[in-house]
Parts: C-alpha cells; sequence; structure tokens
C-alpha cells in the first residue's frame, strides 16, 4: 500500500511513522549524495547520464529496477530510486534513513504536481526537504511558459507541499534552451550541510 492510502486507513500509524522517523539517525552515504526520483517517462535516465559527463542521447536507458541504483560521479554520488509506483516499502527505518542521509532528494515531473504526488506527501510527513526538477521544459512553446510556470506554483500552494526547496525548469536533452539547468548544476555543487565522508553499507533493496 502507498503511504497516502495507510495514511487514510490510519492516522495512528502516520503519527507512528513521523515519530519513529524523527528518531531515525541518517544513514553515511560517503560525501555528496544526490536521491532522483521519479517515473520513467520524466527522463530520469538522462539527467542521470547527463549529471555523470555522459552524452543523453548516446547512452542507452537504465534498466527499470526495483533496487536503487548507485552511480558514482565525479564529486557525487547519484541514487536512481524505483519508480513511485512500484510496491517499494517506504516504512521500513533502513529506507528512511537512506533517505535522511541523502544530501539532496530530486524529484522529476513533467507536466503536473500530481505525478508524484504520493512522493511529495512522503517527504513532507517525515519533514524533508527536496527538489522539485520539470524536465522536457523545452517541449513548452515559449509564449505559454510563464503562465506553465504559474500553474506548477498554484498546484504547490493548493496540495501545501512543505519541504520544496527549488523548482527548476529545465530540459536536459537542450539545457542551453532552459538557464535553469546551470543555476541548479551550482546549487548541487554548493550544499555543505548533511554531506558524510565516511559510508554506512545498506541493503539497496528495500522492498519486502
Amino acid at each position: 500500500s502507498s503511504y497516502e492510502d495507510l495514511q487514510r486507513v490510519n492516522q495512528h500509524l502516520d503519527k507512528t511513522l513521523v515519530k519513529l522517523a524523527s528518531n531515525t539517525e541518517p544513514f553515511r552515504l560517503g560525501g555528496r549524495a544526490f536521491g532522483i526520483f521519479g517515473l520513467t517517462s520524466a527522463g530520469k535516465s538522462s539527467i542521470i547520464n547527463k549529471l555523470l559527463g555522459y552524452d543523453p542521447t548516446k547512452i542507452d536507458n537504465h534498466e527499470t529496477t526495483k533496487k536503487i541504483q548507485i552511480y558514482e560521479g565525479q564529486s557525487y554520488r547519484l541514487f536512481d530510486i524505483p519508480d513511485i509506483n512500484d510496491d517499494i516499502s517506504y516504512f521500513t527505518m533502513d529506507y528512511i534513513a537512506f533517505l535522511k542521509g541523502l544530501t539532496k532528494r530530486l524529484v522529476l515531473i513533467t507536466t503536473t504536481i500530481t505525478e508524484m504526488i504520493k512522493c511529495f506527501r512522503f517527504l513532507d510527513a517525515i519533514n524533508l526537504r527536496y527538489d522539485i526538477i520539470i524536465n522536457k521544459f523545452d517541449l513548452i512553446p515559449i509564449s505559454r511558459r510563464q503562465e506553465f510556470k504559474k500553474i506548477i506554483n498554484q498546484q504547490i500552494r493548493e496540495l501545501n507541499l512543505q519541504g520544496v526547496d527549488h523548482v527548476w525548469y529545465i530540459s536536459v536533452l537542450n539545457p542551453n534552451q532552459c538557464p535553469d539547468w546551470s543555476t541548479m548544476i551550482n546549487s548541487l555543487n554548493y550544499h555543505p550541510e548533511n554531506v558524510f565522508n565516511d559510508y554506512d553499507f545498506f541493503d539497496n533493496d528495500f522492498y519486502e
């Protein structure tokens, strides 16, 4: 069951989860550690390849998996989080410790905040901050881009998302068309807090 379903069924569980999460120590993930959430259609493979320094147009998509995939970059480690629609067990303390250990949590969408609402609700419930990345922004006609941004901001307000640090409008395949790309990279490169240089080994398969 998703966190949203369980929240509706049992408010008691919600309070217990938040209490347990607050008492859970973060895993040490070895330097800068970025978790990338999002549906495959949002271009997760492309952004991972781009951040690793590869040409996203010439690299095959990463295989969809139920395990968290780890990729080593030059100055940071990337964690590819399974699609939110997969039946991942969000309720283990190991998984929460992993989420808390990330330097940043990056949530990809393409057209609407509701694509990843279960993820946002869960991160909000355990008081974790995140960036929202709108990929494929170059596909929005220039004349409609400001209105599109207003709609996204309105959705964030109406859904009462609590943990939003930044909203980036980018195109991985055409980064020069969307100046947020370079600003986002600068933001990722400057994030001194919550960086652990040592590493806690963990099971990257959090499924029950």
